[in-house]
């Protein structure tokens, strides 16, 4: 009996002791805003799912050859008040360059400075989903083309326009 509860205790105190030997980690301090306002001052203004850009103009860079086309895709988006904005293709592959489009938007907050926007594109017929990080800078797109039946995802580097 006096065996069987030294096991029941030594086993896992060895266990705990050899498997707890690495360094502590240290917090890394978050990235400098890159542009815009600081994101962390949102926190306490924007409590609800309001988007904190109203009446601001985002670029959305997407790099060269996307899965829209070859060449750079660059656009703007001006949030004019909650629901509503306009996009502006500024760079993109042939047909979509100088393309603008006044859009109706929802917007639902995921977390202090992350929003999930979702809307559709009258002249293209495109529905677009995208989560917008304002604190890392980055925009995650999903666009869905219902008349060929595809969907695709982007990334974009997502910084306030002058």
């Amino acid at each position: 009996m006096k065996i069987a509860r030294f096991i029941r205790v030594a086993v896992p105190l060895s266990l705990a002791l050899c498997c707890t030997g690495t360094l502590p980690a240290e917090a890394q301090e978050l990235p400098a805003p890159r542009g815009g306002v600081e994101c962390r001052g949102w926190e306490r203004e924007y409590e609800d799912a309001a988007m904190p850009a109203v009446g601001q103009t985002w670029t959305l860079d997407f790099g060269s050859d996307t899965p829209i086309g070859p060449g750079p895709f660059v656009a703007t988006i001006h949030f004019t008040d909650e629901s509503r904005a306009t996009i502006k293709v500024t760079q993109g592959p042939a047909g979509t360059q100088g393309l603008t489009q006044d859009i109706t938007y929802t917007s639902t907050r995921l977390r202090p400075c992350q929003y999930a926007v979702t809307w559709h594109e009258p002249k293209t017929g495109l529905f677009v989903t995208q989560v917008e990080d304002f604190a890392q800078h980055r925009a995650y797109d999903t666009i869905v083309d219902p008349a060929k039946g595809t969907m695709i995802h982007m990334t974009a580097t997502f910084f306030r326009g002058q």
